[in-house]
């Protein structure tokens, strides 16, 4: 059964048509990496199946259960967690705080030491406002999140924007792990290519409010996808 299957999406804010007719499965335990140029629908997508666009049409199913229906609220209590590119922790609360405040939202969360035991670098720092964290940590912090939640689809939108490189090898490896050992399926999207190609089991483009190309991370390299869909060459080989 796959964790998401989209139908014929369409999108709009007020009379820009941004998806139109999309078609998107994920698998359960599949990490997805989206790429497209900017104004492609990345972002539009990921709040669409949050139901945080005006006008959203066409059909959504999360373990075969019909969402299209479902408001935010929810969709999250159905197992989607949603890393959006702003407000990705509370920068008054402490680091435990946030998390507590994601666990309250859903019936069975995911125990702390669970999410510790993947997530270790902010077991020091749950005392502290997450807002006096670089931006990596704070990330780390947004991801734990979205672990304490149980989520069975994680979405995130850029998630190593603005961080330090050497955090943006280990945010690949949670996102692997999480996939690997806990069997979250995962859909990102994300400008960092050597990222995607080492985390993601497939990759798919969009252009225009519709998926145009697909294939693996070694296919979209070795078939020369990244410079079509995108005008990247890279030199970039994902990890086998």
């Amino acid at each position: 059964m796959d964790a998401l299957a989209i139908s014929g999406l369409q999108a709009w804010y007020g009379k820009s048509h941004i998806l139109q007719g999309l078609d998107l499965t994920v698998a359960t335990g599949e990490v997805v990496g989206l790429f497209g140029r900017n104004g492609a629908g990345k972002t539009t997508l990921l709040k669409s199946i949050m139901r945080q666009v005006p006008r959203v049409e066409g059909g959504i199913t999360l373990f075969g259960q019909d969402i299209t229906a479902l408001g935010t609220d929810a969709r999250a209590r159905a197992g989607i967690a949603y890393m959006s590119q702003e407000n990705r922790v509370f920068p008054d609360l402490s680091v435990a705080e946030n998390i507590a405040v994601a666990a309250h939202a859903v019936a069975a969360p995911r125990p702390l030491a669970d999410v510790l035991g993947l997530i270790g670098e902010i077991r020091d720092h749950l005392k502290r406002p997450a807002g006096r964290l670089s931006g990596g940590q704070q990330q780390l912090v947004a991801l734990a999140r979205c672990m304490t939640m149980n989520c069975r689809l994680l979405m995130m939108d850029e998630p190593t924007e603005g961080v330090m490189p050497q955090l943006v090898e280990r945010i690949g490896e949670i996102i692997r792990a999480m996939a690997r050992e806990r069997g979250v399926s995962v859909l990102l999207v994300e400008q960092n290519i050597g990222l995607g190609l080492a985390a993601c089991s497939s990759i798919r483009f969009i252009e225009k409010g519709r998926i145009v190309a697909s294939g693996t991370p070694h296919s979209v390299v070795s078939e020369g996808l990244l410079e079509r869909h995108l005008g990247v060459r890279t030199r970039v080989r994902p990890a086998a």
